[in-house]
């Protein structure tokens, strides 16, 4: 509640501020005046000083001070109150000037220090973030493995300065290549040190699985639920593609379904075949099987791509994605064209808007 005061107030416009700290300090003027002389109301102006200093400036902190020290004038001189002894009244507005002077130095001094420091620290962060961001730019594949007969991109888009979202190609061996796609909950930091250790995990256990995707998934599944908390999970899929036969052994754990868009423009999905890992210790995963013919085009996406919103709050959504990789698979395009094809069309349709997700979009075909 107060940080959303706090900012409420930041956005406020410096003269209304100004007016507002003014106007408290009449206030209390007011109800000093009407107070006993014995009765100190000095405590009370530091609040409406304060406030000038903090949200407008040292120079609305003084002049609060001013401000208070011209009431005491008019209230102990030239008032019907006014002191007999006029030496003491000066004396006695002159020391209480002094204090609120003194205060919004001092304050004004801790403030500024305090936002150096914070200067200072989102520096540190930002380097730190740049850092994280060439890291993970070196985690993604730079180019797809040579597989005879295997021709695929990949791209992300992350929505801050580094992504949740994973792709990766592994050529396991001379005619077989491991496609992975995989998206962490949650975005930043956090998402993408998941991710990069879903990349480590994934690439030990396809250098040594010997039981196929649904194996391999079991495995990561449970390296994921260990290594994270339980609100963590990752959506992930997993293609091995024989650039020889065509054949794609494929597992899903709770991913958006991929496209396959067959060279006569038929359209099939590559539907869930398990839960996102790391939601139950020991999750079983179901090992499908499909066929690209040549020019067949295989299309895995996260998210990002069908949830990405205009400036309306309206969903790109899947048709219009459709309808993109149909006229892509139509016109023959290079995988890599296909990634941007989609990339481009998305960010056409969010016309501006505020990126909220990680866009991450993989295309394979067979060339054999």
């Amino acid at each position: 509640m107060t940080s959303r005061l706090v900012a409420f107030l930041r956005r406020r416009p410096k003269g209304l501020l100004v007016a507002a700290g003014l106007l408290a300090i009449g206030l209390l003027a007011v109800l000093d005046y009407d107070a006993p002389l014995e009765l100190s109301f000095l405590v009370f102006y530091v609040g409406p000083v304060m406030f000038l200093l903090w949200f407008v400036g040292r120079w609305a902190g003084l002049l609060g001070a001013f401000a208070s020290a011209a009431f005491w004038f008019w209230e102990d001189v030239l008032s019907p109150h006014a002191y007999a002894n006029k030496p003491a009244a000066d004396w006695n507005i002159a020391v209480r000037l002094v204090f609120l002077v003194l205060f919004v130095q001092a304050v004004a001094a801790l403030k500024e220090a305090l936002e150096r420091e914070r200067a200072a620290a989102q520096e540190r962060l930002e380097r730190d973030l740049q850092i994280a961001q060439e890291v993970q730019t070196r985690l993604f594949p730079q180019k797809a493995p040579e597989v005879r007969g295997v021709d695929c991109a990949g791209v992300c888009r992350p929505a801050r300065s580094v992504a949740g979202d994973y792709y990766d190609f592994l050529a396991l061996d001379s005619r077989h290549m491991g496609i992975a796609v995989g998206d962490v909950s949650g975005k930043g930091l956090p998402a993408a040190l998941l991710m990069a250790s879903l990349q480590g995990g994934l690439r030990s256990l396809a250098s040594m699985a010997d039981g196929g995707p649904a194996r391999l998934a079991r495995d990561l599944n449970a390296q994921v639920h260990a290594l994270t908390e339980r609100n963590r999970f990752v959506t992930f899929f997993w293609a091995v593609l024989d650039g020889e036969t065509g054949g794609v052994s494929w597992v899903n754990a709770g991913h958006n379904a991929p496209f396959v868009i067959r060279a006569s423009g038929r359209l099939e999905r590559l539907g869930s075949s398990g839960p996102p890992l790391g939601v139950l210790a020991a999750s079983e995963y179901r090992e499908e099987r499909t066929t690209l013919a040549p020019d067949d085009l295989l299309v895995v996406f996260t998210d990002g791509v069908t949830e990405a919103v205009d400036a309306s709050e309206i969903e790109y959504g899947d048709g219009r994605l459709e309808e993109v990789l149909r006229r892509a698979a139509e016109s023959r395009e290079p995988v890599r064209e296909v990634c941007r094809r989609v990339l481009d069309a998305v960010a056409a349709f969010e016309a501006g808007a505020e990126q909220h997700d990680d866009i991450t979009v993989v295309a394979a075909r067979t060339t054999r």
